[in-house]
């Protein structure tokens, strides 16, 4: 038999993990959220009972599953243990990248098993996430007494375990943060330049995605040393400036990011080995580094 399991929060990604979760066999016991509509979609969604009161909710499960929005997890969490609705032998969980296991400090205290899963995935959609999660990477904190357990837990979602310290676990989000959240921010960027650059604001991302595509290609196929391309790569010093003067001139904002990642660039093409140090020099100065 699976064990119960209850969601407490159930936006984007409690609703999807329940979805998964009910499809492997696992029974979901209850849902619980602050609001009543969103109950309601999830016991039209996953089934369970429903319910607004989050120690009630945390009692009929085995697991408990914390999908509430980070700072809300150690508040909720303490909640639950002061209306006693932790017991030993509960496996209580969340799903935050950035959070460690100490704001589940109270439901250890009151005999629970705690541990963390984090999916390493953007969620937009609950049927976005639903389509994602399998074959994601899952960033694993738990005892080693869990470590069997949850990394079945992760599989039963069709996730890809993987071991993260809790201390660590600040520098592992930060991580996922640079690659998606600041790679959205740089399409942004990106998009602004190419309208400087007379292209209309409704196609330039459009423009620019053939190259994207090509690099995502590149990057699955290729450490980010050997896909690296482009004027950094080659030593082209005097690009570099023409680029850095027109910025100047007309996009001042940008110039410090175009900066700062340029110099970042410089040590991957030292590292890629196609510029030597005379260059990488010269180039570090025009970046202001």
């Amino acid at each position: 038999m699976r064990e119960k399991v209850v969601i407490i929060g159930v936006g984007k990604v409690g609703l999807a993990v329940g979805y998964l979760l009910k499809k492997q066999g696992y029974r979901i016991a209850g849902v619980c959220a602050r609001r009543r509509e969103s109950v309601d979609r999830a016991v039209r969604f996953i089934g369970g009972e429903p319910s607004r009161n989050v120690a009630e909710t945390s009692r009929l499960g085995d697991v408990v599953l914390l999908t509430t929005c980070d700072d809300q997890i150690q508040p909720v969490c303490e909640e639950i243990a002061s209306k006693g609705g932790f017991r030993k032998g509960q496996k209580v969980i969340h799903m935050s990248g950035a959070s460690s296991l100490e704001v589940l400090k109270s439901a250890r205290d009151s005999g629970a098993d705690i541990l963390s899963i984090h999916p390493l995935q953007a969620f937009a959609t609950v049927d976005g996430a639903i389509e994602q999660l399998p074959g994601t990477i899952f960033g694993v904190t738990a005892e080693d007494h869990l470590a069997d357990w949850a990394n079945n837990f992760v599989r039963a979602l069709g996730g890809k375990p993987i071991r993260i310290a809790d201390e660590q676990k600040a520098i592992y989000h930060a991580a996922a943060c640079v690659v998606s959240n600041y790679f959205v921010t740089l399409m942004w960027i990106g998009k602004n330049m190419a309208t400087q650059a007379g292209i209309p604001e409704k196609i330039a991302l459009e423009a620019y995605w053939p190259l994207v595509r090509g690099t995502f290609k590149n990057l699955e196929k290729n450490t980010p040393v050997e896909a690296l391309t482009g004027p950094i790569a080659r030593g082209d010093i005097e690009t570099i400036k023409e680029h850095r003067k027109k910025l100047e001139r007309e996009l001042h904002q940008f110039l410090k990011a175009y900066d700062v990642l340029g110099r970042h660039t410089v040590e991957v093409a030292i590292e890629k080995g196609t510029i030597d140090k005379g260059t990488a020099k010269k180039l570090l100065e025009e970046l202001g580094g």
